[in-house]
């Protein structure tokens, strides 16, 4: 085993797949994130056995892929969280997967792995392959023709699923663990707004409350950690991600435009620090996406952190949670104005702050050819995803709402039309999260309609075409409606971003001109009306 000090890693390319053909090996593939607790434990422990080590890099192609980076893999090949650590075939079809595995365990999955391939190849791969094959099949057939609108019970069976997993002594969402849930949070909001439904508003605000003054809040530094263990919002994972402190930072301050009240806009005002002593950089004006988890830091008060070097960040400036970013100081400068307490730059406002990041966005991570382009290095650019997409043109709707630039309407524009032309499939009614690529294996092969995201889809379709006077996209947009209304059931509380889009189809700002079939005009939405985050 001399010689094997480390696993030899690959990226997730043509090459490794084809040196795994070459040379009869599986793959196998790491799933892990720069601020996953337990991905540092694997690296430590089984990744770190000199058994293992050596069994990897003499007898598959290892792969190790971060999952902020490529979205595209881990939603296919995740394994109920990270790390993720799976066995695939040389075309990419999965074998077997696990989270998490202890040295020992590990070692045993990979020896099984090695000799049942060894011994039994051909009967493994046919078997797979043609399992394959029918998923393919099935993934490229049409879907059946939709109902011909999103039905009217749509919305009150998503309310009810929402609330359905409202935990009333520890205000929050399922039992344990207890993860933020923005999409859930982010819905109560939309109906309390467009709808003025108290009920909803007064969930949110209790769950605010809750979140805000728990152990999942860092009091010292401001910011969210990831979440909590525990349902009493104890025990949290300390990582701090820059999308979800966005979110809630929209939350916060919506709250506190609603309400008035003191507490939230206290709470949005240690995320913003948080937001621009950690995670800015200040030469551009770009978020890095997170901050590592380090119990021993965060347990210290201020004293205590203030003689120890903070947590590493992960500085990779990714559009999808930039643009998160840009909307949440639109809302937070809609909310606070100037202020007095702003934590952004000496003598720039958050709208500034906003601007100044979009335009970075839009200067660096967008290509006319690529669309918004997911992360830029030296030598290399990820694009080609919805996500980042949606995020931009969402982030350039809320900078036109709230200053008015016609560039940024026109920007929206751009990169709307763009996603139209490059994901949008009319048979599958909906967005693919992924434009295809020649050199695809295994189970990037399929195509995949995320149900989230093409829920905001709809929403940033919907809200241009309003501002623009564009009905082409407005019956796209209703289409992908239609898809989602086929099957949100299945989804039950995780459904609430199709029902921010249906308040948004049915109740949302109207624009100058009224574009057939959209409700509403028939509803006469009042322009005037407080604004729900992002519609």
């Amino acid at each position: 085993m001399e010689g094997d000090a480390k696993v030899r890693w690959n990226e997730w390319d043509a090459a490794a797949f084809s040196r795994a053909e070459a040379e009869g090996k599986l793959v196998f593939l790491d799933i892990s994130a720069t601020w996953c607790h337990w991905c540092h434990v694997l690296d430590r422990t089984s990744l770190s056995d000199p058994r293992v080590v050596h069994l990897l890099n003499e007898s598959f192609i290892p792969i190790r892929v971060d999952t902020d980076r490529r979205p595209d893999i881990n939603d296919r090949y995740n394994q109920g969280g990270w790390p993720t650590t799976a066995v695939l075939l040389p075309d990419g079809q999965l074998l077997t997967g696990a989270t998490y595995l202890p040295p020992d365990s590990l070692y045993e999955v990979l020896s099984k792995c090695a000799r049942f391939y060894e011994s039994d190849r051909p009967r493994i791969e046919r078997y797979l392959k043609d399992a394959a094959a029918q998923a393919v099949g099935s993934a490229a057939q049409e879907a059946g023709e939709p109902p011909a609108g999103p039905r009217p019970e749509d919305l009150p069976l998503v309310k009810h699923a929402v609330l359905a997993n409202y935990d009333p002594l520890y205000p929050g969402f399922f039992r344990e663990p207890k993860f933020l849930m923005v999409d859930l949070l982010a819905f109560l909001q939309d109906a309390w707004i467009l709808e003025a439904n108290r009920e909803m508003g007064d969930t949110l605000l209790k769950v605010l409350r809750a979140m805000g003054t728990s152990a999942v809040f860092d009091s010292v530094e401001g910011g969210f950690f990831r979440y909590a263990t525990r349902r009493d919002w104890t025990a949290p994972h300390y990582e701090k991600l820059l999308a979800d402190n966005a979110e809630m930072l929209m939350l916060y301050a919506s709250a506190h435009e609603m309400t008035g009240e003191e507490f939230p806009a206290r709470i949005a005002e240690k995320i913003l620090r948080f937001l621009f002593s950690r995670l800015a950089d200040p030469e551009t004006g770009a978020f890095f996406s997170s901050q590592d988890a380090d119990e021993e830091y965060f347990l210290l008060d201020a004293e205590g952190r203030s003689k120890r070097l903070p947590p590493a960040v992960d500085r990779t400036v990714i559009s999808e949670y930039n643009g998160r970013a840009v909307s949440a100081l639109a809302a937070a400068h809609r909310a606070f104005g100037a202020g007095t307490g702003n934590p952004a730059a000496e003598g720039e406002s958050l709208l500034a702050r906003a601007v100044r990041l979009g335009e970075d966005l839009r200067s660096r991570l967008w290509s006319d050819e690529l669309g918004q382009i997911r992360f830029r290095e030296e030598f290399r650019a990820e694009a080609g995803h919805l996500a980042d997409n949606v995020s931009a043109a969402t982030a350039y709707l809320d900078l036109w709402q709230e200053g008015g630039e016609a560039r940024h309407l026109a920007w929206a524009g751009e990169i709307l039309d763009w996603s139209v032309r490059h994901f949008y499939s009319a048979g599958l009614y909906g967005f693919l999260d992924r434009r295809p690529r020649e050199s695809d294996h295994g189970a990037l092969a399929l195509p995949l309609v995320p149900f989230a995201p093409n829920a905001r889809m709809a929403c940033a379709l919907m809200r241009y075409s309003r501002e623009a006077a564009r009905p082409d996209l407005f019956a796209i947009a209703e289409q992908t409606l239609k898809g989602l209304s086929v099957e949100f059931d299945r989804r039950a509380a995780f459904a609430a971003p199709y029902g921010s889009a249906l308040l948004l189809y049915a109740k949302g700002a109207r624009g100058a001109v009224c574009l057939p079939g959209d409700p509403s005009c028939a509803a006469g939405a009042a322009d005037d009306m407080p604004r729900a985050r992002g519609l």
